[in-house]
């Protein structure tokens, strides 16, 4: 073989290695780039399965309820404030002012399911202790698993807004709750995705 072939075959052999190698390269960020398509899609699908999970729930742990399930209080038609948490003259002060479980409910959160990792579990399980009202839920983590990603991890923060402003946070009870799930991924979403809805009494 002469000096000119070699030197054709080894350039030949750089272009192909080149080739290759941005062919592997463009192959690598088309998965990445579907995988974290994916992974937003399913984290809406994680963040709204869990909200609707949540508002199933009471709006708080002092509401109380007749045998086919109605509102009986602590507030009523006779003695809702009107309008609701504008003033301290239209107080909720009769709800929750603290939010997040309290002692006689913790363990379990929803009505059938598989178990989070500790210390909730996801089914309600024989005892009368779980997650009955929407606030129980702030703080809580929960691990999900699609059929292509595992890993998301599911935050939530139950605060009280007002009507006028369901953005901010207030320091007193109104008869609203910002229900807040962010979903991170180490991999797919290091930047949280938060997905929001308001409960109302």
């Amino acid at each position: 073989m002469s000096l000119g072939q070699t030197m054709i075959s080894a350039a030949f052999f750089v272009l192909l290695t080149v080739a290759v190698l941005s062919a592997n390269k463009l192959i690598l960020e088309n998965t990445k780039y579907y995988l974290q398509e994916e992974a937003i899609e399913q984290a809406s699908n994680f963040a709204n399965a869990l909200i609707g999970e949540i508002l199933t729930k009471k709006f708080d742990s002092q509401v109380t309820l007749d045998g086919s399930g109605k509102i009986t209080g602590p507030y009523n038609s006779s003695n809702l404030p009107w309008p609701s948490g504008t003033s301290s003259s239209h107080s909720a002060s009769l709800f929750d002012a603290s939010l997040g479980p309290n002692t006689s409910s913790t363990n379990y959160v929803m009505p059938g399911g598989i178990p989070d990792f500790s210390p909730y579990k996801s089914i309600r399980g024989t005892g009368s202790s779980y997650f009955d009202d929407v606030d129980d839920y702030d703080g809580y983590e929960r691990t999900a698993n699609s059929a292509d990603i595992s890993g998301y991890l599911l935050t939530v923060s139950v605060y009280y807004v007002t009507k006028s402003n369901p953005n901010a946070a207030v320091g007193f009870q109104t008869f609203y709750k910002r229900i807040d799930v962010s979903v991170t991924h180490p991999i797919y979403l290091t930047k949280a995705l938060t997905f929001s809805a308001i409960a109302t009494y």
